[in-house]
């Protein structure tokens, strides 16, 4: 049996992180620390055989269970500059200073745009780092810290289904927002706000916030009540309110946060470096979600339970 040639599989895909080369080609990786790294972004977000199962016990040993699951994530990266592209060329208005819901431009999609933009969100959130903890988090919660080749070879077990089981069940359902920030960069980590984290069943109210760009990010939801149409919209926000989402990413990320040109001042949360989550649903994403046209206000009758949960 041969052995299986070492790869370079990326979770931050290069045909996305190429938009955060600034005008020397560099992005820079920022750590919890607050030292620095600059390079250029095909040399970020990569893990070697992070789509590999190899069930060998020693290095270098090949089984006939073996198997590499690239080729799943690569046809949404294949579609991923063109949804890009399109999302760049909607139209955005600056309603700053209205009601919320009234900020919200309503943008026509068809199904197949939808869905392809759906399904490279999803790929981008299962390939994360934060994602890759989640999956083998039960089994060292249960068993105690794993030797490195079991670990990698669980959490590549539990992701290769992860993607098509999320996007089958997704399809072109619910409702998203492209969120423009003329005036202040986003930035990206290795993990950032969104739900899918269990390996066994997509989530039945997915949430996904993924900065794509420095300047557009996309908010995807299947919330519990919502009218169809307007399926997609667009949103224009100011600074603080970029900065407000820059530090949900902070919250999320573990030991990776990357930006083009402006530089964000470390939280608390991201100096510790862990990947955390909100504890409650009272956070500025869920605002968003529940501003959008056709969502419902947000129903605050367990707000009492959140209340006794300690967390953020």
């Amino acid at each position: 049996m041969s052995k299986a040639k070492s790869e370079r599989h990326h979770w931050w895909p290069e045909c996305v992180s190429k938009h955060w080369a600034d005008d020397k080609a560099g992005v820079h990786w920022l750590r919890p620390d607050g030292t620095e790294q600059r390079a250029k972004p095909a040399a970020f977000g990569v893990i070697g055989n992070g789509h590999y199962i190899k069930l060998g016990t020693e290095p270098g040993e090949a089984t006939p269970w073996d198997q590499n699951f690239e080729s799943i994530f690569q046809q949404a990266d294949d579609r991923f500059p063109a949804v890009i592209s399109w999302l760049e060329g909607l139209e955005y208005e600056d309603r700053i200073g209205q009601p919320g819901r009234q900020r919200f431009m309503p943008q026509p999609s068809t199904d197949e745009r939808f869905g392809q933009m759906v399904e490279s969100l999803t790929s981008l959130a299962i390939r994360s780092p934060m994602t890759r903890e989640s999956v083998v988090s039960l089994a060292e919660h249960l068993r105690g810290s794993l030797p490195e080749r079991e670990r990698n070879s669980l959490i590549a077990v539990n992701m290769r289904d992860m993607h098509h089981r999320a996007v089958q069940a997704f399809g072109v359902r619910g409702k998203a927002t492209a969120i423009l920030s003329p005036d202040r960069e986003f930035i990206f980590g290795d993990g950032f706000y969104h739900n899918l984290k269990s390996p066994s069943m997509a989530p039945h109210s997915p949430r996904i916030l993924a900065p794509l760009t420095p300047r557009i990010a996309v908010l995807y939801a299947i919330p519990t009540q919502y009218t169809v149409e307007p399926r997609l919209s667009t949103l224009v926000i100011g600074a603080d309110e970029a900065e407000a989402l820059n530090q949900v990413v902070q919250i999320y990320a573990g030991e990776r946060l990357f930006y083009r040109s402006d530089k964000p001042e470390l939280i608390d949360e991201y100096r510790d470096g862990k990947h955390r989550h909100f504890t409650s649903s009272r956070n500025v994403v869920e605002k968003i979600v529940h501003d959008m046209p056709g969502v419902p206000g947000r129903d605050t009758s367990l707000d009492f339970l959140e209340d006794m949960t300690p967390g953020r």
